[in-house]
């Protein structure tokens, strides 16, 4: 059983939280331009917060995937809202069931399970949030197949211009551009959070990524929706010299944009922190997450690492599942309060008969967590 030690920051009255006035999308073309967010809405006080929501979206779970609703040319499909990819993108079977053209392109996309074939397909409308973007040219890979619940991914390339709050538990994703905010005054929902700094983030991904503690090691983490579970890479264990406190025990195999899959193991670690939450006795998945993500460069024969500074660890849909999570990209920081129940989720192969479980108790002499 997993337990918890709590610490949390706190502060005063929460600030206003003002609706919003519309919202447009500007992509210069291409979702590769960024986003343009514009707003209206009540002009708030000079020295008073106000966090100004341009959008929210219903989520649900397909199991540990996120999926919010988007048009493609008019026709509704649901799509993966994920914080750990760089660009949004559909999948070539969806393409084709739209029948849309597809260029194949040269290049490639990488992710945990490796490399996969990147094409280019033209869209005549993408809607999103509420919000229609024309004449669009987006990425498209070979993932889905028939009968497949998703249509492709929502990325950073969506997402990291503005402030987005994740409420999975309350099946709501909100965004918002805060007017006159510079500190914790964003947690509107809450006078007690948890926060973690960003890190700068990796060139052209986009990624909130933070620095936590593992057995006091520090480990650079990667919040990751799209990510079905949380997983540490053996790469990153064996750099920091982390050990875990039991021996390692098989878990099954886990899949990501690449076609292979990637077996894991799981062990428990004696303290995780992340900000100032601290997590006693934690079981964690254990993979290489990014082993096969390796190309060989013209005029070598030896293969490199694609993607550089990976994060040695991945927060994924469960740990969002048990959190509020505000990503606050105006302030280069991540807020986020416990929810209640387990943070990480039980290895694959005990998930088919799960039994009930109730919510762990505190070590003596601890607070409950909040």
């Amino acid at each position: 059983m997993t337990n918890y030690a709590n610490s949390m920051l706190q502060r005063g009255p929460n600030p206003v939280v003002g609706a919003y006035g519309g919202w447009r999308l500007f992509f210069g073309g291409t979702l590769l331009g960024g986003v343009l967010l514009a707003w209206a809405g009540a002009a708030p006080a000079r020295d008073t917060c106000k966090m100004v929501q341009i959008a929210e979206v219903d989520v649900t779970m397909n199991g540990q995937q996120p999926l919010v609703a988007a048009t493609i040319n008019g026709h509704a499909v649901q799509m993966i809202l994920d914080t750990g990819a760089s660009k949004s993108l559909i999948w070539r079977s969806t393409a084709k069931e739209l029948g849309l053209l597809l260029e194949n392109l040269r290049g490639q996309f990488y992710g945990v399970g490796g490399s996969e074939q990147a094409s280019s397909v033209f869209l005549d409308d993408f809607g999103f949030a509420g919000a229609h973007v024309r004449k669009l040219s987006v990425f498209a890979i070979g993932r889905g197949g028939p009968g497949d619940a998703t249509a492709g991914v929502i990325g950073e390339d969506l997402l990291s211009s503005i402030d987005v709050e994740i409420d999975l538990s309350a099946g709501k994703v909100r965004m918002f551009k805060p007017k006159n905010c510079s500190g914790d005054e964003v947690v509107y929902w809450s006078n007690e959070f948890f926060m973690v700094p960003m890190q700068d983030l990796e060139a052209d991904s986009g990624w909130p990524e933070a620095e936590v503690s593992l057995n006091g090691h520090t480990e650079l983490v990667l919040f990751d929706t799209g990510a079905a579970f949380s997983a540490v890479s053996d790469e990153g264990l064996g750099l920091s010299g982390v050990t875990p406190e039991t021996p390692l025990s098989d878990a099954g195999s886990t899949h990501g944009i690449g076609a292979k899959g990637v077996e894991t193991k799981v062990a428990k670690f004696p303290q995780l922190i992340i900000g100032q939450e601290t997590i006693q006795n934690v079981r964690l998945r254990i993979a290489n997450l990014f082993g096969n993500d390796r190309a060989v460069e013209t005029g070598s024969r030896i293969p490199r690492n694609v993607v550089e500074n990976r994060p040695d660890m991945i927060l994924g849909a469960d740990f969002f599942r048990a959190h509020r999570v505000l990503i606050a990209r105006s302030q280069g920081k991540i807020y986020f309060t416990y929810k209640g129940g387990p943070i990480f989720s039980a290895p694959p192969r005990q998930l088919a008969a799960p039994a009930p479980e109730a919510p762990p108790a505190a070590p003596a002499g601890e607070p409950p967590h909040n």
